[in-house]
């Protein structure tokens, strides 16, 4: 019988077999000088960030309000490929400007008490082997469960052994055992059970991929993740796109998500599936969306390492209570076609129904968002203002709340050029 730990061991021993074969199959060097042009100049980008927030709660006659306003961003160095290796090193920070009343914490935007932070997020070592590449250290992982989730001043990262290889075309695999992650505002790295509530747990999670893209119109991806003596992840989805007459584009998508209790069930007993289909009808700009997810279990979805893949979930509710049924519809529309380049505009509006009765039982809700982007193409190439809204409200004779929430978001990515 496969043992977890022998799984375990076999896949921390990846890192030493790909950098022998990395070291192996190097070619002879002049050691000194091509390092040195390796690791100098590099690359160095330098992404500056600004973030207001203000959300207000009112729940049985009581109101709370969150509000921060934040400035920083990132600093990341990589340097270029020396015979199949490479490293980078990225730090983040946010520091408050105004609005920092530590009576109003909790946008997600500082620290405990609005204080500001810095961290470093991503320090590692890629080794390559044609198309497979190894990274090791601290790192972004982009998959459904485990990702950057980067919605507020600094993302999520993880430290990790991963490998990812190319090799067969059109496909794409992953398998990565994470150890570790840091969350938006934390300056340590914490265990993934920790990390997802269950404190002093210490267990890691081990996560595979595949991805299938046979043209430019299909997408198949496939993954699982398997956090010991916690829970079990698969998830599946289907994309597709298809040219209609009249110059219409469809683009479809269907997913399934089953989550469950593993090994000692640290989390308790759960067993939840998640089934979702959406539709986006697009011409000269336009777009038309439509989407139904259904959460079908015994518990809540539980999503601690990023943000959540659902089709339904949108700026502030995932709707992914426990037996709850939610329909999308969007609305977007590209100003280009007006001649403003780079300006872009989409609202959501999401309403779902929860159990009125039993162990499951949660208010309904309804969500209506709006967001408005401007991306400059000329005078200040590259950077982006985002201005958001949303608007939730819950059936209050179950106890529902009401929330009202505004955003500015500015980035400006700014590559440096060492040559």
């Amino acid at each position: 019988m496969f043992r977890a730990d022998t799984y375990i061991q076999f896949v921390k021993s990846f890192p030493v077999v790909i950098l022998l074969l990395t070291l192996i199959t190097a070619p002879a060097v002049n050691a000194s000088d091509d390092l040195f042009r390796a690791l100098f100049p590099g690359k160095l980008d330098l992404n500056l960030r600004s973030y207001y927030m203000k959300r207000s709660f009112d729940q049985g006659g009581q109101s709370t309000s969150q509000e921060s306003l934040a400035a920083g961003g990132s600093l990341a160095y990589k340097t270029l490929w020396w015979h199949n290796l490479r490293g980078g090193l990225t730090v983040f920070t946010s520091q408050g400007l105004f609005f920092t009343d530590p009576d109003k914490e909790g946008t997600g935007l500082l620290g405990p008490r609005q204080t500001g932070y810095t961290v470093l997020g991503h320090a590692f070592l890629q080794g390559r082997v044609s198309k497979t590449e190894l990274t090791v250290g601290r790192q972004e992982l982009t998959s459904p469960f485990v990702n950057p989730y980067d919605i507020r001043m600094t993302p999520f990262s993880v430290e990790a052994y991963t490998i990812q290889s190319r090799e067969v075309q059109g496909f794409t695999f992953l398998l990565s055992h994470v150890a570790k992650i840091k969350k938006w505002t934390w300056t340590t790295f914490e265990d993934m059970s920790d990390a997802a509530g269950l404190k002093g747990t210490h267990k890691p999670l081990t996560m595979a991929g595949a991805l299938f893209e046979p043209g430019d119109n299909y997408k198949l991806q496939l993954w699982n993740y398997y956090c010991y003596d916690f829970m079990n992840v698969v998830y599946l989805q289907g994309d597709g796109s298809w040219k209609l007459k009249g110059d219409f584009t469809l683009l479809g998508a269907i997913q399934f998500l089953n989550q469950r209790d593993v090994g000692s069930g640290l989390g308790g007993s759960f067993n939840i599936n998640v089934g979702g289909v959406r539709g986006t009808l697009v011409k000269n700009g336009i777009g038309l969306t439509l989407a139904y997810t259904a959460t079908v279990g015994n518990h809540d979805i539980i999503n601690p390492w990023g943000g959540y893949p659902g089709f339904t979930s949108i700026i502030e509710e995932d709707n992914d209570r426990a037996g709850e049924h939610t329909w999308l519809a969007g609305l977007s529309y590209d100003f280009s076609s007006l001649g403003i380049v780079g300006l872009n505009a989409f609202t959501n509006y999401t309403d779902s129904s929860t159990p009125k009765r039993g162990p499951n039982a949660s208010p309904s809700q309804r969500e209506l968002d709006f967001t408005l982007d401007y991306r400059f193409t000329k005078f200040l190439k590259g950077l982006w203002v985002r201005g958001r809204a949303a608007f939730v409200t819950q059936d209050k004779s179950m106890g529902g709340k009401e929330i009202t929430d505004f955003r500015i978001i500015v980035n400006y990515p700014l590559p440096i050029d060492l040559f």
